[in-house]
């Protein structure tokens, strides 16, 4: 099983020892502007949930209204990761984690110039000891701790940065 490099600040802790690199962040309205192209290209609507960027979470969220089922694209707000979830049971979005990640290629296709991950890596097992490269930063460790999350998808799309 290959291990996936999480790279700074995939989950918010910017703290370094010895270092103080800038955080960094993803342009949001690229992203946005991105979403709207599609839509328009496959005929459908489109929602930027905004009221999650005021929450603790460290992904943007954009609905896409594929029938029989709205369709999410996420993107990492520090790095340009992607992928697409769908609604929880209740038909809600965004309310808690894990996300329920899909592949679908309908939409991945479009995303050029984007990581868009595959399910197959985001439901790999996390492990804070398997990521050398997460481990010297003291907040994420107070949050791996006391959120536990299971798998690289929580980490990279969580609800609590």
């Amino acid at each position: 099983m290959t291990k996936m490099n999480l790279p700074y600040g995939e989950t918010g802790g910017y703290y370094m020892p010895g270092e103080d690199p800038v955080p960094p962040s993803i342009d949001k309205s690229k992203f946005y502007a991105k979403c709207k192209e599609v839509a328009s290209l496959k005929h459908i609507k489109y929602e930027i949930l905004s009221d999650l960027e005021t929450d603790y979470k460290n992904f943007y969220a954009v609905k896409f209204f594929f029938l029989p089922k709205p369709v999410y694209a996420v993107i990492n707000s520090a790095h340009p990761f992607v992928a697409f979830s769908l609604a929880d049971e209740f038909g809600e979005f965004g309310n808690s984690f894990p996300l329920d990640f899909i592949d679908f290629e309908e939409l991945a296709i479009e995303f050029t110039g984007y990581t868009v991950m595959k399910v197959s890596d985001l439901i790999k097992q996390f492990s804070l000891e398997d990521h050398e490269e997460l481990r010297n930063i003291h907040t994420i460790k107070k949050q791996v701790e006391y959120w536990n999350p299971i798998t690289i998808g929580d980490v990279m799309f969580n609800f609590w940065d």
